[in-house]
């Protein structure tokens, strides 16, 4: 849907809404969503199906989803069309939104940044999930000139989820968020995870995470080091054939920001032992059915020290990247697991980790510790009851 007719929609949203008021009166209408209305997954859907599974206090609760989603038929319960009249009407009415982007993105898009409409945001009890740790991604907008008025944003949110006192302290002294607001509870999408357990399969989910200055570079993708350190890795003669003699594959998902660059990957593979993921996989599932992580600065990392599952950080652009994008975790002095800066040292790293029958390093172990205050699989529990408090003032 354009932006001309949602913003026009939001309009006329807003003049039928004293009319309609009446059809909403008594009702306990909560919305949830995440990543743009584009897929279901992350945090948001697993405390969704935990609130439809557990509704004990009459929620009317809406998943928001974009018209064209291709897993918009997937989602149990009742949907709401990303920036259609009712999706308007229903936030305008809703006591409580959850999300794991921003209310914009997911919930109601571009209402809090239009004067007079923007009373709305005020009103609704705004819970932010967060789609991922906070760990090697420094939080900073695309547009520095957006920079204060996103701040205002986290500044509104009612309540925030961390999952560590590393997070919370993040959350409050570095984005400046109310401290009353930011509630260590835990990550909802990790009450998925199985803990210290081994799947049936040896694969190895394989995630690096998006570049800003690829995206938005007018470049050819197959000449930048980061297609070149990726296909180093999965091409190479050595690695592959310890793949075969194990029975290892090595499953591969393109961030859904650099996914318009699979083709370029799959074109040129050598690999026999990798396994390409669509973009609309359900990603937890690939999760929990990995025996090990291979990343460079993703928070998934963060799930398979979860689960107490091996991790490589293949990190082949360290310094451009704590030069262009930055890490709350120290990458020289608090990294944890396997590390290799380039591609033989990815591959000697990755045998290794094979060869030891997917054995967690010591200083993983010891960094679960710090990077998790709960790890009991009742992250959704927390975060539905202090929701209920909060809104109850209880």
């Amino acid at each position: 849907m354009s932006k001309v007719k949602m913003l026009v929609n939001m309009v006329i949203a807003a003049i039928i809404y004293p009319f309609k008021k009446s059809n909403f009166k008594d009702k306990n209408i909560w919305l949830i969503g995440g990543h743009a209305g584009d897929i279901y997954d992350d945090n948001s859907k697993f405390l969704y199906e935990y609130i439809l599974r557990n509704n004990k206090n009459d929620i009317d609760i809406y998943w928001v989803i974009n018209k064209d989603s291709k897993v918009k038929n997937k989602i149990p319960g009742k949907i709401l069309i990303k920036g259609s009249i009712d999706n308007y009407l229903y936030y305008y009415n809703a006591k409580v939104i959850i999300f794991s982007h921003a209310p914009s993105a997911d919930i109601a898009p571009y209402n809090f940044a239009v004067p007079i409409l923007n009373k709305f945001h005020k009103n609704t009890f705004k819970v932010f999930l967060n789609h991922g740790a906070i760990s090697f991604k420094k939080r900073k907008p695309m547009n520095a000139k957006l920079k204060k008025l996103i701040d205002d944003l986290m500044k509104s949110y009612n309540m925030s989820t961390a999952i560590s006192d590393f997070e919370e302290n993040i959350m409050i002294n570095e984005w400046g968020m109310d401290k009353d607001a930011v509630c260590v509870l835990g990550s909802a999408r990790q009450d998925n995870l199985p803990l210290d357990t081994r799947p049936k399969a040896n694969d190895i989910l394989y995630m690096p995470t998006w570049r800003d200055w690829i995206k938005f570079n007018d470049g050819k993708f197959t000449d930048t080091d980061y297609f070149k350190n990726i296909m180093s890795l999965l091409n190479d003669e050595k690695l592959n054939n310890i793949l075969d003699e194990k029975n290892v594959n090595i499953k591969f998902y393109m961030h859904h920001l650099m996914h318009e660059f699979i083709d370029d990957i799959k074109e040129n593979i050598t690999g026999k032992r990798v396994i390409f993921l669509d973009k609309n996989v359900t990603l937890a599932d690939e999760i929990t059915s990995s025996i090990a992580n291979i990343t460079d600065y993703s928070g998934v990392a963060m799930d398979f020290m979860y689960m107490n599952r091996p991790i490589l950080f293949y990190q082949f652009d360290i310094d451009k990247y704590k030069n262009e994008v930055g890490s709350y975790i120290d990458l020289d002095k608090e990294m944890f697991g396997y590390i290799a800066h380039n591609k033989d040292e990815a591959v000697s790293q990755l045998i290794n980790l094979i060869e030891s029958e997917f054995e967690v390093k010591q200083n993983q172990e010891d960094a679960r510790n710090k990077f998790f205050r709960y790890n009991d699989n009742n992250n959704c529990e927390r975060i539905y009851n202090t929701i209920l408090k909060k809104i109850n003032n209880v």
